[in-house]
């Protein structure tokens, strides 16, 4: 494999980092996944399980239009089903959601390889942490840490599985969001509420490991902070310290 993925080992996942990869064939030595699951839901099963692939035909919620399998049906684009359910107000904010919603081409993807990283037998497209909140300040620094760019989250309440496994490789951009927001991975009892989903592209997958090794993690960000005085008592030296040098 390409990438070593062992700095990931320092974070003591609750959950498996796992990798995505979208193909226009048949992937080798890997297995078809035998059980029906959702999109979502198989970000957990990759966790759990060996890698497995998923076939046009097993798919059960909006995957075929998202993954640009199938054309949308006119009651998903019209937004008819958001307003039905009661998710939107009106037809139209669900119909605006999908002109937003990252979609790929249209007979671009055939087949979807999952697998934990440590059973990685293909470069992924997309790595996904699951991570909670005091792994999070180091987790979400893996790029800016280097290139200072903002931190940005991109979702949906509905549909927010476009937002995590296919944003991030359409786009280039690292994603994430916090679970319990999104509602139908809410309703299928995925994850409990208050982790963090991120997703990281393929093309920034070295750097985010590079940056990983480097960035010492703070895993004691949950504990209070030393408060203003002390805090501002050691910018205050920082600065001194720094102004000496710019002098020199």
């Amino acid at each position: 494999m390409p990438h070593d993925f062992s700095v990931l080992k320092r974070f003591n996942f609750q959950y498996k980092p796992i990798g995505v990869k979208y193909l226009p064939s048949k992937p080798d030595g890997i297995e078809l996944l035998n059980k029906e699951l959702n999109f979502c839901e198989m970000i957990k099963e990759a966790q759990e399980s060996k890698p497995f692939y998923v076939a046009p035909n097993q798919w059960r919620c909006v995957e075929p239009f998202i993954l640009g399998m199938k054309d949308f049906e006119p009651i998903y684009i019209s937004g008819m089903v958001g307003c039905e359910t009661g998710l939107f107000r009106e037809a139209r904010a669900n119909r605006q959601m999908y002109l937003n919603l990252p979609m790929m081409l249209k007979g671009s993807v055939k087949y979807v390889a999952f697998s934990s990283v440590d059973q990685l037998n293909f470069d992924p497209d997309v790595l996904i942490l699951t991570a909670t909140i005091d792994q999070i300040p180091t987790l979400l620094r893996c790029l800016n840490y280097s290139d200072g760019e903002p931190i940005v989250s991109k979702t949906t309440p509905v549909v927010a599985c476009s937002w995590i496994m296919i944003y991030p490789a359409l786009s280039g951009e690292m994603n994430y969001f916090v679970t319990g927001f999104e509602l139908g991975m809410h309703a299928l009892n995925i994850f409990p509420a208050g982790l963090f989903l991120i997703s990281i592209p393929w093309q920034k997958i070295p750097i985010a490991l590079e940056n990983l090794a480097l960035i010492p993690y703070r895993g004691d960000m949950l504990k209070p902070g030393p408060g203003g005085d002390a805090h501002r008592k050691r910018i205050n030296q920082l600065e001194i310290k720094l102004r000496k040098r710019n002098a020199q």
